[in-house]
Protein backbone atom coordinates (compact mmCIF):
# COMPACT_ATOMS: atom_id res chain seq x y z
CA UNK A 1 0.00 0.00 0.00
CA UNK A 2 1.53 3.36 -1.03
CA UNK A 3 2.11 6.13 1.53
CA UNK A 4 -0.04 9.20 1.62
CA UNK A 5 1.48 12.58 0.74
CA UNK A 6 1.66 13.80 4.36
CA UNK A 7 3.26 10.55 5.50
CA UNK A 8 5.84 10.86 2.73
CA UNK A 9 6.77 14.40 3.82
CA UNK A 10 7.13 13.36 7.47
CA UNK A 11 9.12 10.31 6.49
CA UNK A 12 11.41 12.41 4.32
CA UNK A 13 11.99 15.02 7.03
CA UNK A 14 12.62 12.64 9.92
CA UNK A 15 14.32 9.97 7.86
CA UNK A 16 17.14 12.26 6.82
CA UNK A 17 16.49 11.89 3.11
CA UNK A 18 15.97 15.62 2.79
CA UNK A 19 19.64 16.17 3.59
CA UNK A 20 20.62 14.00 0.66
CA UNK A 21 18.78 16.17 -1.83
CA UNK A 22 20.61 18.82 -3.81
CA UNK A 23 18.41 21.67 -2.56
CA UNK A 24 19.57 21.40 1.05
CA UNK A 25 23.16 20.52 0.25
CA UNK A 26 23.45 23.60 -1.98
CA UNK A 27 22.34 25.89 0.83
CA UNK A 28 23.98 24.07 3.74
CA UNK A 29 26.59 26.80 4.26
CA UNK A 30 23.91 29.46 4.40
CA UNK A 31 21.83 27.41 6.83
CA UNK A 32 24.85 26.91 9.10
CA UNK A 33 25.59 30.64 8.89
CA UNK A 34 22.02 31.46 9.95
CA UNK A 35 22.27 29.04 12.90
CA UNK A 36 25.58 30.63 13.90
CA UNK A 37 24.01 34.10 13.81
CA UNK A 38 21.07 32.86 15.86
CA UNK A 39 23.36 31.41 18.53
CA UNK A 40 25.39 34.64 18.62
CA UNK A 41 22.20 36.70 18.94
CA UNK A 42 20.97 34.61 21.87
CA UNK A 43 24.31 34.68 23.70
CA UNK A 44 24.72 38.44 23.23
CA UNK A 45 21.17 39.01 24.41
CA UNK A 46 21.87 37.02 27.59
CA UNK A 47 25.12 38.90 28.22
CA UNK A 48 23.41 42.27 27.79
CA UNK A 49 20.57 41.28 30.11
CA UNK A 50 23.05 40.14 32.75
CA UNK A 51 24.93 43.45 32.46
CA UNK A 52 21.72 45.47 32.74
CA UNK A 53 20.65 43.56 35.86
CA UNK A 54 24.05 44.15 37.46
CA UNK A 55 23.85 47.84 36.54
CA UNK A 56 20.38 48.09 38.11
CA UNK A 57 21.61 46.40 41.29
CA UNK A 58 24.60 48.76 41.54
CA UNK A 59 22.39 51.82 41.01
CA UNK A 60 20.14 50.71 43.88
CA UNK A 61 23.18 50.18 46.10
CA UNK A 62 24.51 53.61 45.14
CA UNK A 63 21.20 55.22 46.10
CA UNK A 64 21.31 53.50 49.50
CA UNK A 65 24.91 54.59 50.08
CA UNK A 66 24.08 58.17 49.09
CA UNK A 67 21.15 58.21 51.54
CA UNK A 68 23.41 56.88 54.30
CA UNK A 69 26.04 59.51 53.48
CA UNK A 70 23.43 62.28 53.65
CA UNK A 71 22.13 61.01 56.98
CA UNK A 72 25.63 60.83 58.50
CA UNK A 73 26.59 64.26 57.16
CA UNK A 74 23.46 65.78 58.69
CA UNK A 75 24.18 64.10 62.04
CA UNK A 76 27.78 65.36 61.98
CA UNK A 77 26.64 68.89 61.17
CA UNK A 78 24.18 68.70 64.06
CA UNK A 79 26.91 67.60 66.44
CA UNK A 80 29.29 70.34 65.32
CA UNK A 81 26.93 73.19 66.17
CA UNK A 82 28.21 75.27 69.08
CA UNK A 83 25.19 74.65 71.29
CA UNK A 84 25.48 70.91 70.77
CA UNK A 85 29.17 71.00 71.64
CA UNK A 86 28.48 72.92 74.81
CA UNK A 87 25.75 70.44 75.75
CA UNK A 88 28.11 67.49 75.22
CA UNK A 89 30.80 69.19 77.32
CA UNK A 90 28.32 69.76 80.18
CA UNK A 91 27.17 66.14 80.03
CA UNK A 92 30.76 64.93 80.31
CA UNK A 93 31.52 67.21 83.24
CA UNK A 94 34.03 69.47 81.48
CA UNK A 95 34.89 72.87 82.93
CA UNK A 96 35.25 74.50 79.51
CA UNK A 97 32.90 77.37 78.79
CA UNK A 98 32.11 79.50 75.77
CA UNK A 99 33.93 82.85 75.71
CA UNK A 100 31.94 85.93 76.78
CA UNK A 101 33.50 88.19 74.15
CA UNK A 102 33.45 87.26 70.47
CA UNK A 103 36.83 86.68 68.83
CA UNK A 104 38.60 89.76 67.50
CA UNK A 105 40.55 90.13 64.29
CA UNK A 106 44.22 90.97 64.60
CA UNK A 107 45.50 92.97 61.65
CA UNK A 108 49.11 92.99 60.65
CA UNK A 109 50.60 96.12 59.10
CA UNK A 110 53.03 94.85 56.54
Amino acid sequence: MPMRKSEQIISTLFGGRILLRDVVSKHLNFILYIFFLLIMYISLNNAIEKTLLENYRLEKELQLLHAEYTRKAAALMQQSRQQEIEKQLRLRGSSLEAPDNPPAWIKSER
